[in-house]
């Protein structure tokens, strides 16, 4: 039976089920109160034998195998629409037709090695795993006895474990191979029990502390059990989990924020520090456990105590030898990340471990703190990081990010403010007004005149040419033919919708200049634009472009610009280009007056009123229409009827009492409601408190529903005029009172137009405003620092103190711990 059916339970409960029973549980009792274990070992070498491979020695299994089981297990618990197949091709298996015990383990080994070994993903993949229980064999969860054990957690079933381990060793490294739990080793096990003797045991007697797969030449290690199970992965990433035939670790969705409680990496170090044990952390140091290694999203035993908001663990990592500039797969290091997830505490701390004092006079210090991973220029090339500490605090959608905008960052940025901003904003501002004043002359100065028609202007010409009519009979032309050429020589030579293209006067040569420097200056700023985005990619400069709607708008404003010249050309094919070109540049002349706004981002007083502008255009406004649409359109219908009924309960009037349709008498009802889009006007209108005229009429309709329209009326002002637009106001109250709350609201308003001001700099540029603030880090003049002076308070002290490792890592456990290592040694030789 395979372990993934639950139907049936199986045979492996019947030694030792989930609440403690089975048949070894009476019998490691008696050993451990007689101190007799034959009966127990007679049981070890029978009955819990026969459910692994070679008596204990374990067996290759090919990895395709195992994601295929877990593939299909995920399938059964996901949808129909929702189940993914596994990725990737199999292969051949080698291994079917080889006895494994027949051939001596170092020339298997070294075939095995030359004939499946391989590299995916920069990573060394083999294709075979070894298994010590039966797979056929496994609990409901592909567990073995051994994970049975642990599972329970009891005196007894901990002292089955050890006896266990002592009779086949090799099952120290067999994992469950469940997609919930794929991966999980008793190691890991006794970590989360926090069962430092247990751990101490299994680490003696071989356990893997990292726990990946290394074929060597000499040995097989079974190290690949990682902790790859959905139950330990982030909450974010569970529904991206697919696999591949070609490796056994899962394929996960990068683009993640890292929620869930029980995201603790995969090596056993990183759950030790991810549940915050100091004393079993030290421990697998001491036991070789690199905390650098990273998990399936690059993620370190620092990353983890980042997400998990963990400082005290950070800094014994840090002492212990954790390197503070790995990067993980979102290029972030546990600096960016702690910014990126708005862990201010943490932060400060990383900052403090990477800074370097570099003189100290009385109480002032002098700080340098390494720009590598906080500024947004990069140190080596003048490029762009968006991955930087004040790329994530900027454009972070946080609250608590608002607290960063204290201390370096806002240093950083005021220097960057003080080197390129404030000059190149000014020098922004000032082609700006320079497109804007040319773009506005030349819209107030296009003529409006309609030719006359063509008969008038032959009128026109007929009488002129009557008094000469001696004339045309002595140059012997008809009267017609005089006709055509005056008409020809007289008239405007353009059609009537083209007058645009008339630059004759004063005025209109003022407009021709005026377009063609606005047209200038839109085809230079949309080019520099083209060059920006080809630099820094498309992708990050639409990002960092979208972040100001009006500056989007903007952009719009120029293509615009651009698109009214093929317009102005296509007059002459029909005139209602000439409609379309005034359409677009009466849609330029508003939207273009809206960039104003970028410019008063940046300005203390103006900043937070833009900013809640916006915010309760998309948030308010948006929430209030999509209801205010409905009673809207549904009141709009119902008056739409009863005028229609009225305008009939009229027209019976009237024939009643002789009166004409254009006769005015006492009582005369007027429909205001036409169609259905003058209805919904109407409703709009009513809405805002203009309601007068609509209940005029309604108060002298004569149709028998007159009562019932008065009732529409009432519940419309009461639902729409009094309710909704009240409720409007007090949610845009509330976002204004949240916004003004914030004090430090402009500070990033500030620093995003910083930072779009920076983007388009050139490389080279950027480079050398970074060398104007920072200065080198010691000899080496290609790291930068940021330098600063700080008068120190030696009445507050640290929270943290941060002791650099010098030598050798101790691994002394703390005073509060309950099992000391010379307790663990002398118990476990």
């Amino acid at each position: 039976m395979s372990f993934n059916s639950s139907d049936v339970p199986s045979t492996l409960y019947s030694l030792v089920d989930e609440q403690g029973g089975g048949i070894l549980s009476p019998w490691i009792k008696y050993a451990r109160s007689s101190g007799d274990y034959s009966i127990l070992e007679e049981y070890l070498d029978t009955a819990v034998k026969s459910y692994l491979y070679n008596g204990g020695k374990g067996k290759l299994v090919p990895i395709s195998q195992l994601v295929t089981i877990r593939n299909k297990q995920r399938n059964a618990l996901l949808g129909a629409l929702r189940r993914k197949k596994g990725r990737g091709k199999s292969g051949p298996n080698i291994l079917e037709h080889i006895d494994q015990d027949a051939l001596s383990s170092g020339d298997f080994l070294k075939a095995l090695k030359v004939l499946d070994g391989g590299m995916i993903k920069g990573r060394r993949s083999f294709k075979y795993r070894e298994l010590v229980w039966d797979m056929d064999q496994r609990g409901r969860l592909g567990e073995n006895l051994l994970h049975v054990c642990m599972l329970l957690n009891t005196a007894d079933m901990n002292e089955l474990v050890k006896q266990m381990t002592y009779r086949f060793p090799k099952i120290v490294n067999d994992i469950f191979l469940s997609e919930e739990y794929y991966g999980l080793s008793p190691l890991h096990q006794a970590i989360v029990n926090e069962d430092l003797e247990m751990v101490y045991f299994l680490c003696r007697k071989g356990a893997d502390v990292h726990q990946r797969l290394v074929i060597n030449i000499n040995r097989f290690s079974n190290q690949g059990s990682r902790c790859y199970g959905s139950f330990f992965c982030a909450d974010d990433q569970k529904a991206s989990r697919t696999d591949s035939l070609e490796h056994e670790w899962v394929d996960l969705v990068q683009n993640t924020k890292y929620i869930g409680q029980m995201y603790w990496g995969e090596y056993p170090l990183s759950f030790a520090a991810c549940t915050n044990q100091v004393d079993c952390f030290r421990l697998l140091r001491a036991m070789k456990a690199d905390p650098n290694m990273p998990d399936t999203n690059g993620n370190t035993v620092l990353h983890l105590t980042v997400i998990h908001d963990l400082p005290e663990m950070f800094m014994l990592a840090v002492e212990l030898g954790a390197n503070l500039h790995v990067r993980n797969n979102l290029k972030l290091t546990p600096l960016a990340l702690a910014a990126r997830l708005a862990k201010k505490q943490i932060y400060d701390l990383i900052l403090e471990c990477d800074m370097d004092i570099s003189w100290r006079y009385g109480p002032v210090v002098c700080k340098a703190y390494p720009l590598n991973d906080v500024d947004t220029i990069n140190e080596s090339d003048g490029s762009l990081n968006p991955n930087s500490v004040i790329a994530n605090v900027v454009y972070g959608d946080k609250v608590e990010h608002l607290e960063f905008f204290d201390g370096l960052i806002e240093e950083v940025l005021e220097s960057k403010w003080q080197t390129f901003g404030k000059k190149q904003l000014f020098m922004s501002l000032a082609g700006y007004i320079y497109f804007l004043a040319v773009f506005y002359l030349a819209f107030m100065t296009r003529d409006a005149h309609v030719l006359p028609n063509e008969q008038n202007e032959e009128d026109e010409i007929i009488e002129a040419d009557y008094s000469n009519y001696t004339e045309v009979l002595s140059a012997g032309l008809s009267l017609r033919e005089h006709l055509a050429i005056a008409r020809l020589a007289e008239r405007n030579v353009l059609p009537a919708h083209c007058h645009l293209w008339d630059y004759s006067g004063p005025s209109q040569q003022i407009r021709m200049i005026s377009e063609v420097l606005c047209l200038f200056a839109v085809v230079v700023r949309t080019f520099k634009d083209c060059i920006d985005a080809q630099r820094t990619g498309f992708s990050r400069w639409w990002n960092s472009i979208k972040a100001f709607p009006e500056k989007v708008l903007h952009k719009f404003c120029q293509i615009l610009v651009m698109s009214t010249v093929p317009l102005r050309v296509g007059c002459y094919l029909d005139d209602s280009f000439l409609v379309i070109e005034n359409f677009i540049v009466i849609g330029i002349v508003i939207m273009s007056t809206f960039h104003f706004l970028f410019y008063c981002r940046s300005l203390k007083f103006v900043g937070p009123f833009v900013l809640m502008v916006y915010k309760i255009i998309v948030r308010d406004m948006l929430r209030f229409l999509l209801i205010y649409s409905f009673f809207l359109m549904g009141f709009a219908q119902a008056f739409f009827v009863i005028f229609k009924s009225c305008e009939r309960a009229e027209i019976v009037y009237r024939e009643k009492h002789n009166y004409t349709d254009d006769e005015e008498y006492i009582e005369r009802f007027e429909n205001i409601m036409e169609d259905g889009v003058e209805a919904v006007m109407r409703m709009f209108i009513m809405s805002v408190g203009e309601f007068g005229a609509l209940y005029k009429n309604l108060n002298e309709c004569k149709s028998s529903i007159a009562p019932q329209s008065k009732v529409f009326f009432i519940l419309f002002e009461l639902i729409v005029t009094v309710m909704l637009l009240n409720l409007l106001i007090a949610m845009m109250t509330r976002t204004y009172e949240k916004i003004a709350e914030t004090e430090k609201e402009w500070k990033r308003q500030w620093a995003q137009v910083i930072l779009m001001l920076e983007q388009s700099s050139s490389a080279s540029e950027r480079l050398l405003s970074l060398y104007r603030y920072t200065r080198p880090i010691r000899s080496d003049k290609r790291r930068r620092a940021f330098v600063v002076k700080v008068k120190s308070d030696e009445r507050q002290q640290p929270q943290f103190k941060l002791i650099a490792p010098r030598g050798k890592p101790s691994i002394r456990l703390s005073n509060n711990s309950s099992i000391h290592v010379l307790h663990v040694l002398s118990k476990n030789p």
